[in-house]
């Protein structure tokens, strides 16, 4: 071995993370009054927990029966918090009680990938209701394929009802339909399936999905949420053992330790030795 230290350190590079790949982590928080007239105004609030900064942010609303102007921001660094108010009008007229409105956030990195987000608000008109449909979003693990994703419905009431289903997604993913409108039983279960493909999510992303379920009864609007997670796997790499990388640093410094003690133990030879005794020396010791 001519060259054991060089082979072994590019080893250790190799099998060694150089680092943690930094990351935007978007926190969102949103809450809105009750909206007793046409017009209201929805509080948003944006966090930054990353160790990146988040680029050309957009914040805007996606509804059926409100108006909205999106909000910019050119920057928003690790650590800092966006504070920002955004007006909703009606589109039409609606009936009282709860009604879906999603927050959709665009921005992208350093390097100008575009990431997007999702987060939920129920809008509050006149009157507040309490809806007795709800549904659970099953998460699920996509690569490059297609995978079912999965929304079971439940009425706890004792009468039918004709339910509206939409799906929400980040513009990473894709679905093969986003909106469903099916009869539900009294005290009955039904699951529908959403065929889900990624777009543009990268490896190692997690990324949530909303659907809205509404319904109305007796000029009342009824409305709950479900969420779900969608989650970017990795591509299989070679599985090395964790203790591999330091074992492989333990022997780089035990190599180490050794061709400096062998030089150091030449010297000394050569110092109060003769040429015979420093070789023989040298190889006992090897």
């Amino acid at each position: 071995m001519k060259r054991p230290l060089p082979i072994l350190f590019i080893l250790v590079l190799f099998l060694t993370p150089s680092g943690l790949a930094s990351k935007i982590s978007l926190t969102t928080t949103v809450s809105a009054e009750i909206m007793l007239k046409e017009n209201s105004t929805v509080s948003i609030e944006l966090l930054n927990s990353g160790d990146e900064p988040a680029f050309n942010l957009k914040l805007s609303f996606t509804s059926e029966c409100f108006n909205s102007e999106p909000i910019y921001i050119q920057k928003l660094d690790p650590g800092k918090s966006f504070k920002g108010m955004i007006n909703v009008s009606l589109k039409k007229e609606i009936g009282e009680g709860n009604h879906p409105l999603v927050l959709f956030t665009d921005y992208t990195d350093m390097n100008g990938y575009p990431f997007s987000s999702v987060s939920p608000l129920m809008i509050v008109y006149k009157t507040p209701t309490i809806s007795r449909v709800s549904g659970i979003l099953s998460d699920v693990n996509l690569n490059k394929d297609t995978k079912k994703l999965k929304l079971i419905l439940r009425n706890l009431d004792e009468v039918e009802h004709e339910v509206k289903v939409r799906l929400f997604l980040p513009r990473e993913l894709d679905c093969d339909k986003t909106e469903m409108n099916i009869s539900l039983e009294p005290k009955s279960e039904r699951t529908l399936e959403f065929r889900v493909s990624n777009l543009g999510a990268l490896e190692g992303s997690s990324y949530v999905v909303l659907a809205s379920i509404e319904y109305e009864e007796a000029n009342k609007h009824y409305s709950s949420f479900a969420n779900g997670m969608v989650k970017i796997t990795e591509k299989k790499h070679a599985n090395f053992p964790e203790w591999l990388p330091f074992l492989s640093i333990a022997l780089l410094f035990m190599i180490f330790i050794y061709y400096s003690s062998r030089k150091l133990f030449k010297m000394r030879i050569r110092l109060g030795g003769s040429r015979e005794y420093e070789v023989q020396a040298i190889e006992k010791f090897v």
